[in-house]
């Protein structure tokens, strides 16, 4: 029985799935067409590519089923399936052609671009393909507005345009990655990284995780790639019987299935965090109620509609009346993300007699309060802390106070996770005689940011701020119709209402389509009454924080004063809007209804008020009070004793959302080094072991050619015994590895040459000096010692045109040692820089190689 050469395409030509291709006797191939055919080479045919190809769609696609609860709805997923159909067809139709196969990443990333262009910005582009400058603007433009969407939403997320457009984006890169490394670089079992990063968005931000049916695509599509890897040779080839039939890939996948069972039923257990529920399932770094990153109003949200009991933190306060525990304010109104401003140059450290940048005038009263906070459940950047703060102690960590919007940030390391401190703070004792009184022009020191509206501001927003404070002619007075309108009975309190309409968050658009339907959460309020107060020439802006939270039957005497105890929890986040008024500063207002305690000032307008004269109080220029205007200011530090009443609850250990985000980047990195190294590792292993032993043909199987009978026979002797793969013989090995070696330190590889020129080519780079002969078969001995590369060829050409060995079963130690010698000299020759590529991004695994 005759057959084709191991490890090499046979001449007549055969395709994927095994059956005779056309034969070299078609005719010359003439002209410019024909030339271009030759350079390609004979084009591989059959289902093999193309169940490869569905295989990566079929696993990325069922992970992604893991965003189920990230996005409100489905409607995402027909877009992402173009994208991700598109990244794997390219490189599908490259590898049909041998000289581009290398190139099927390159190709994968064209499609990729490509998918995401016909998808979402065809009228801007080139045949509706190919991108132009309009479409890189556009991307960034629907980038901007995803980030604002992520930035002021919580899961689930609406369908904004925006986050649709990253969201396809990131599952066509997850099916470049996994074509890549699936079939590429020949590690279908690596893919996997490029699955686990579509399950982390429902993972790390959503109570409920990626739900059953993300669980079950995930694992579904990652056995079904690593079956079809198994049949389906990385070169797009039909893998012989013989290596189906030895793969054992049934037993290993149900030892790696019982494997993740029982990790994800003891890695909740074993890692600090994941505190409820079944990784990935029901679990999330974190718990709700912890607020993280500079924007506290993403925290909010998810703390609304989790509707959390766990208790963020405790106080205990002086005030006859709860507190606001404000935390950020937002003040810039002007993007599509509103979020607190950088950390103040003229902030200060010091957190003693600390003064706002604009204040009360000295002669109106105050009330001076002193709160003891304990943070049992929150981590932070931002300090929890009454309004009109005056002095801090007892707090661990650099802070620093920023005097233009009353807010205490960290510096460096520190938060507010397991903090216990004392705040003292003294609020002007308004009264509505007083804010009606305020009719003055804010100071010209004060920042124009409180004022600045962006130029697109719907125009329901001024229209209705006009229509209802008709008749109004102080600030106080127009405040107060605009609470009144967003508690009136027209408007509805509800969470849900924004995320099922689609206008969840704090964006202009937004206001507008909650005017309309007037149905909304605290975010919604807040924003509408801040803009329509800008709109009517009222300084503004947003403060977050928490809601005073429930009463509790805790009390301490601290210098003679009883401190009321309160908890707060994630339930309790909230959001409401601070106006400012000349003379008195910044005043809280609490339009959000059923949610918060309306401020005493803010509850009856007394009728006939603004007729009355300027009050004393506000006569005069503005001034801040000075560290003798309140006695407050040099308050002594509460006693051990009220510490000891509200020790702080123990805070359990978390792992830091950045510290992952590290650990996926350098296992991206190390990715192609790893890769390498593993692959060098099995072939010459495989060398040193005979590679699949036993090349049984039975009876005259192997006569007419060497060792590549058993492609030929279907991987099957005639005696009916299986045979080995024979591109798995330890001289083949041997040489792929010695010339993927030489790619990596700089080697340029080209198929059209001879082993004995590679050979020799190889050699030079390495600095081995040898005969160059042909070796001992061509009827000549040799004059000098043979080097590690003569050995190599030698035993390949053997291999390749010697005559067939009845049966391989020792390994060859001697060609293993020489493919370490050649190594070892190339990496003793490459400079420094070719070291590290060789290393860290080795082109064999990105060019055709033997």
């Amino acid at each position: 029985m005759t057959g084709t050469i191991a490890g090499t395409r046979p001449p007549d030509g055969t395709h994927d799935g095994g059956r005779p291709g056309p034969g070299a006797g078609g005719g010359r191939e003439g002209g410019r067409h024909g030339r271009v055919r030759r350079f390609l080479g004979r084009p591989e045919t059959g289902p093999a590519r193309w169940v490869l190809a569905v295989a990566v769609l079929g696993a990325v696609m069922g992970a992604s089923l893991g965003f189920q609860n990230v996005l409100l709805d489905s409607g995402w997923m027909p877009k992402a399936f173009v994208v991700a159909s598109m990244t794997v067809l390219l490189p599908a139709l490259v590898r049909r052609w041998p000289r581009l196969a290398a190139y099927a990443p390159l190709a994968a990333l064209a499609g990729w671009i490509m998918g995401l262009t016909l998808t979402f910005f065809a009228g801007t582009a080139y045949l509706g393909l190919i991108p132009s400058s309009r479409t890189l603007d556009a991307a960034v433009d629907l980038a901007t507005e995803a980030s604002a969407v992520i930035m002021v939403n919580n899961t689930p997320v609406p369908l904004e345009p925006g986050l649709v457009f990253v969201i396809c984006a990131g599952v066509g890169f997850a099916a470049l990655l996994v074509d890549t490394l699936a079939i590429t670089v020949a590690l279908p079992g690596f893919s996997a990284v490029g699955l686990v990063l579509l399950l982390l968005p429902g993972s790390l931000t959503t109570q409920e995780g990626i739900g059953a049916p993300g669980f079950v695509g995930a694992g579904a599509g990652y056995l079904l790639l690593l079956g079809c890897c198994r049949w389906y040779a990385p070169d797009g080839r039909l893998r012989p019987a013989a290596n189906r039939a030895r793969s054992g890939t049934l037993a290993r996948a149900t030892m790696l299935g019982g494997a993740v069972v029982l990790v994800a039923a003891l890695l909740p257990a074993a890692i600090p965090g994941f505190d409820t529920g079944s990784f990935p399932q029901g679990s999330r770094l974190g718990t709700a109620g912890n607020v993280a990153g500079l924007d506290p109003m993403i925290s909010l949200g998810n703390d609304l509609r989790a509707q959390s009991g766990a208790v963020n933190m405790t106080y205990l306060s002086s005030s006859d009346v709860p507190l606001y525990m404000r935390m950020s304010t937002l003040q810039d109104f002007s993007g599509k993300v509103w979020k607190p401003s950088p950390v103040a140059k003229d902030s200060t450290t010091v957190l003693s007699g600390l003064l706002p940048a604009l204040g009360s005038n000295p002669a109106v009263p105050e009330v001076v309060t002193k709160t003891w906070v304990d943070v049992v459940n929150l981590a932070s950047a931002f300090l929890p802390a009454p309004l009109s703060a005056t002095g801090v102690v007892d707090l661990r960590g650099p802070w620093a106070w920023n005097a233009a919007t009353q807010t205490i940030r960290a510096q460096g390391d520190s938060s507010t996770r397991g903090q216990s401190y004392m705040v003292t703070s003294a609020m002007p004792a308004l009264t509505p005689a007083l804010l009606e009184a305020a009719t003055q022009k804010p100071d010209a020191r004060l920042d124009p940011i409180f004022l600045q509206l962006p130029g697109n501001v719907p125009s329901i927003l001024k229209n209705t701020a006009e229509d209802i404070t008709k008749g109004k002619t102080t600030p106080y007075d127009r405040a107060m119709a605009i609470q009144d309108y967003l508690r009136s009975p027209l408007f509805t309190y509800s969470e849900k209402t924004p995320v099922e309409k689609g206008y969840d968050g704090a964006g202009m658009n937004v206001l507008a389509k909650f005017l309309e339907v007037k149905a909304g959460y605290c975010v919604h309020f807040s924003a509408a009454m801040a803009v329509m107060a800008r709109e009517l020439g009222i300084p503004s802006r947003i403060a977050v924080g928490y809601a005073p939270g429930e009463r509790t039957t805790e009390s301490v005497v601290v210098d003679g004063q009883t401190l009321q105890g309160y908890q707060v929890s994630g339930r309790d986040a909230h959001a409401w809007p601070e106006l400012y008024f000349e003379g008195l500063g910044w005043v809280p207002f609490e339009p959000t209804p059923s949610r918060g305690s309306v401020p005493s000032y803010a509850r009856d307008n007394v009728p006939g008020a603004s007729n009355a004269g300027p009050n004393d109080f506000l006569n005069g220029a503005n001034a801040n009070p000075t560290a003798t205007a309140s006695p407050a200011a040099s308050a002594p530090a509460a006693p051990t004793t009220a510490a000891a009443a509200v020790a702080p609850t123990p805070q359990p250990a978390r792992i830091s959302a950045s510290l992952v985000g590290v650990f996926l980047v350098l296992l991206a990195l190390a990715s192609p080094a790893f890769s390498r190294l593993q692959v060098r590792r099995r072939r010459l292993a495989m060398v040193r072991g005979g590679g699949l032993k036993g090349l049984h043909g039975g009876g005259g199987s192997a006569r007419g050619g060497s060792v590549r009978g058993a492609r030929r026979a279907g991987g099957v002797g005639g005696s009916g015994v299986v045979v080995a793969d024979p591109r798995d013989a330890p001289e083949l090995l041997a040489w792929r590895e010695f010339v993927a070696s030489a790619v990596d330190y700089g080697y340029r590889y080209d198929a059209s040459l001879t082993p004995a020129l590679h050979a020799a080519g190889i050699a030079r780079l390495a600095g081995l000096e040898g005969s160059g002969a042909a070796g001992d078969s061509v009827g000549y001995t040799r004059t000098v010692v043979r080097t590690a590369a003569d050995v190599l060829r030698d035993a390949y050409e053997n291999a390749i045109y010697g005559p067939p060995s009845a049966e391989r079963t020792a390994g060859r130690d001697d060609l293993a040692d020489a493919v370490e010698t050649v190594i070892g000299r190339l990496n003793g020759r490459a400079d420094f820089w070719s070291r590290l590529r060789a290393v860290l991004l080795p082109p064999s695994l990105f060019k055709r190689t033997p």
